[in-house]
């Protein structure tokens, strides 16, 4: 009986040590077919790259000359409807946020708060609602034009969170996030600084510097994004 229970060890063990090592050839020689597939899928990411810049550069160049033929109707007719009628574009696309605008109003820059052990992630990590409650006080006391992190801020437009990361436009950032909006800018600083959300941010830490300055500069929405825009700020998962 010891002998057959010996026996019947010894191939089980056998067995499992030929399982062990097959699986450890497979790992060593998949390898170099692994090194190849992530080489083989980085080269067609930058040919997507160069593609999609091109494809970029071809659309701006696109409506460059159509601004420009839209200029040239208002400046070479003298017909009055016709001018009304640019005037009256220029003004929704201005209502849309499709152009820049430059004047006065303040920036506003947000960093989480330091890291405390005492505290969980959450508590010290600014979120969507924080930034969406500043974007609604600012327009509720009257600014013109709002861009958070280069963004333009358009009515569809509502910050989301991605892990410590926030989505505009569907474009993904990190801290910090820098809110500039043009208006008023004593009005603009007395709102912000009077929240009550701001000073509970505050309390935790949260680091929210307010100043008014001139000569801010809002860029238009951007309707095509650029594929470093969309794969910026993604995490990068190590092997």
């Amino acid at each position: 009986m010891n002998k057959g229970h010996n026996g019947m060890m010894f191939i089980i063990f056998l067995l499992l040590g030929i399982l062990i090592n097959l699986q450890f050839r497979g790992i060593i020689l998949s390898e170099p077919n692994e090194q190849a597939s992530i080489k083989k899928l980085a080269a067609e990411l930058e040919a997507e790259r160069k593609e999609n810049r091109k494809l970029i550069e071809q659309l701006e160049s696109i409506q460059a000359e159509r601004e420009q033929l839209w200029k040239n109707l208002g400046n070479n007719l003298n017909n009055q409807e016709i001018n009304n009628l640019l005037r009256m574009r220029d003004y929704e696309n201005f209502r849309a946020g499709l152009t820049a605008v430059k004047g006065s109003g303040i920036v506003i820059t947000m960093e989480d708060a330091p890291a405390k052990g005492e505290l969980d992630i959450e508590d010290y990590i600014i979120h969507d609602n924080d930034i969406n409650i500043i974007l609604n006080e600012l327009k509720a006391n009257g600014a013109q034009a709002i861009s958070v992190n280069g963004e333009r801020v358009m009515l569809s437009t509502k910050p989301v969170c991605a892990g410590p990361t926030i989505i505009v436009n569907n474009n993904r950032y990190p801290p910090p996030y820098v809110i500039k909006a043009i208006g008023d800018p004593d009005i603009l600083y007395e709102a912000i600084e009077t929240m009550a959300q701001v000073a509970f941010m505050r309390l935790m830490d949260i680091r929210i510097n307010v100043v008014k300055q001139d000569d801010i500069i809002i860029n238009k929405y951007n309707i095509y994004t650029s594929l470093e825009e969309s794969l910026k700020g993604l995490e990068v998962v190590s092997k």
